[in-house]
């Protein structure tokens, strides 16, 4: 029996969902002191500046994704970057 190649079957980026959760969650780490890992500009809100990060593809974040079957299976966030652009 042949082992699935991972994670590429499931989708082919992320969902408005899933980007909403992860800007949201990093808008909240840098209200609460967290250090930007992009340049900021004067004036940015933290919205703006997690925005820049997601798009810029610098956040080390593991989305997990339920299968109908009740399993899971852990993608990068660096990967589902890279199928949504293609």
């Amino acid at each position: 029996m042949e082992k699935e190649k991972g994670p590429s079957i499931d989708y082919k980026g992320l969902t408005r969902y899933e980007k909403a959760r992860i800007i949201g969650g990093r808008a909240l780490q840098l209200s609460l002191g967290a250090f930007p890992l992009v340049e900021t500009k004067p004036g940015d809100t933290v919205i703006d500046i997690a925005k820049r990060e997601l798009e810029a593809g610098v956040l080390p974040i593991i989305i997990r994704r339920k299968r109908p079957d009740g399993s899971y299976v852990d993608i990068p966030l660096q990967e589902l970057l890279e199928k949504q652009t293609v």
